[in-house]
């Protein structure tokens, strides 16, 4: 059995977001490679050879 108002609010929820999905991408990666750099700077410092 179907809730469609809740699946309605979930249509309304994901439409809302369109307009903004290329900053979300773009904040998702960029800390996503933020994180990456710094764990390669941090095992780099614990002795560890970096990775190219």
């Amino acid at each position: 059995m179907y809730n469609w108002d809740l699946q309605n609010q979930i249509v309304a929820f994901v439409d809302s977001l369109r307009p903004m999905a290329g900053y979300y991408h773009d904040m998702y990666y960029g800390s996503l490679y933020a994180f990456a750099d710094q764990q390669s700077h941090l095992l780099t410092l614990l002795g560890f050879p970096p990775v190219p």
